[in-house]
């Protein structure tokens, strides 16, 4: 008794008997509306029927007495001995050409012009009222009669029969659901729950690395498709146990491996373009309106490299290019590519800033910096020739081998030019970089220079940051 008690509370606050408790409920409770809803119509248009029938009689006895009426005097005495029925609320008297000759009560919005080329015309008014307007002709008659409704109480009688159905409707669905829910619940949502609590001990076992718990669907034989899914959750179990350990194991590997290659992924490319690569897009190409390149080349960097070991000068050269990607990081740059003893680096890309010329200049000066410290730890004369322009550059990533993200376009072939036509241990800028910067930095007005594919060019020398501008 004990144990059926029980069985009946499980039942009762389970998920899954609350569930197929309702949708068995609504789904009988839809199908009686189903059926209501053309009951429901039906009977209403019995009881409009009912009340037109009654004045159908009268109004044909009116009608055809009204034809043997030879003066209006007549007829006018014969309107008002019309026997109001107590759902007429109004009548009225028309002949055929629409004039009214008499009229009771409430007016109808029906005329005679209604009826011209029809023998009857029905409206049903908002205000609870039903106008009926009778052709004469049909009873040899040479006048309309409309008469006028009362049909509030159909309101009402449809509301009783509607009540009297749902009652109905509710006791046959409560009984059928709740039989339906005790001879499921006996056959599967109680073993469903006991496979529940059997998946909870299988979460516990699998955290503490235990492998010899015992399950309830260890211990009921059924030959049934519930029986089935107990011997494949044993099955599984056991499966689990197994090969853990193993998954573990290779799971650890893989993320390790992931780590390194994400790594990678963003010591080549921007995060933003990284991630759109990994998304499935396999054309990444990019306009921008604005952005600032810098190109920048260590002077006589040749000359130095056939005077020390290639093991030096490798190593020499991650130390200023190293350096000159921690300045890229600090203004949040996006460094392009190295060549050689060159270094290309974009500001505006791939996420547009408004300050990206500013920041492109206080990194040239803090290259300048890195190259001068350089140049007196090392004892060699470094220096460094940079240049700089502004203007709108297509980027993309090119290639499906040692893929690069690299940027293309007229300004970058001008920053170019400023660099390879500048002067060493100087900043070159065009005059659209220039006018983006003049008012916080001091420049050298260079003049017009000649430069390759372009012709004359004015161009500027970067000093400083002026001192209002310049960060404490």
């Amino acid at each position: 008794m004990e144990k059926r008690s029980q069985a009946l509370l499980s039942l009762a606050k389970a998920k899954l008997s609350r569930r197929i408790a309702f949708w068995v409920f609504v789904s009988i409770v839809v199908i009686e509306a189903i059926i209501l809803v053309p009951s429901y119509f039906r009977r209403e248009q019995e009881l409009i029927e009912k009340i037109e029938s009654i004045s159908t009689i009268q109004t044909r006895l009116f009608l055809q007495a009204a034809n043997s009426t030879n003066t209006d005097q007549q007829l006018l005495d014969l309107a008002r001995s019309v026997k109001k029925d107590t759902n007429v609320t109004g009548w009225s008297l028309e002949d055929k050409t629409g004039r009214q000759i008499s009229r009771m009560g409430e007016q109808s919005p029906l005329t005679a012009m209604d009826v011209r080329d029809r023998p009857i015309a029905r409206l049903r008014s908002a205000d609870n009222r039903y106008n009926v307007a009778w052709n004469g002709r049909q009873f040899g008659s040479e006048y309309v009669l409309v008469v006028r409704h009362d049909v509030s109480f159909i309101k009402q009688e449809l509301i009783a029969y509607v009540w009297r159905i749902i009652g109905l409707v509710v006791i046959i669905s409560l009984f059928v659901t709740a039989s339906t829910l005790v001879i499921l619940g006996a056959i599967v949502i109680l073993p469903v729950l006991k496979l529940r609590e059997d998946l909870e001990l299988v979460g516990d076992s699998i955290s503490r690395e235990q492998a010899d718990l015992q399950f309830h669907s260890m211990l009921v034989t059924r030959n049934d498709e519930v029986g089935d899914v107990m011997v494949a959750f044993n099955q599984m179990y056991e499966r689990v146990i197994k090969e853990i350990a193993e998954r573990k194991q290779a799971e650890s590997m893989i993320q390790q491996e992931k780590d390194v290659s994400e790594q990678l992924l963003l010591n080549i490319l921007p995060n933003a373009i990284a991630n759109r690569l990994k998304q499935g897009e396999t054309v990444i190409a990019d306009g921008f309106s604005e952005a600032t390149v810098l190109f920048a080349d260590i002077v006589n960097f040749t000359e130095l490299s056939a005077s020390i070991s290639p093991i030096k000068l490798v190593c020499l050269l991650n130390e200023i290019f190293s350096e000159f990607d921690g300045l890229a990081e600090k203004y949040r740059l996006e460094k392009i590519k190295t060549i050689g003893d060159a270094y290309m680096v974009v500001g505006g890309i791939p996420m547009y800033r408004p300050d990206h010329a500013e920041a492109i200049a206080d990194m040239a000066l803090d290259m300048q910096k890195v190259i001068s410290k350089f140049a007196d730890d090392f004892g060699e004369p470094f220096k460094i020739r940079i240049g700089i322009n502004t203007g709108s550059v297509v980027a993309g990533v090119i290639g499906i081998k040692k893929f690069i993200y690299d940027l293309w376009g007229d300004t970058v072939n001008i920053a170019s030019r400023m660099e390879s036509h500048g002067l060493s241990d100087h900043i070159q800028v065009s005059d659209i970089t220039y006018a983006a910067l003049k008012h916080k930095y001091s420049f050298t007005d260079r003049g017009k220079i000649e430069v390759k594919g372009k012709g004359e060019m004015q161009t500027y020398f970067l000093n400083d940051k002026l001192s209002q501008f310049a960060k404490v």
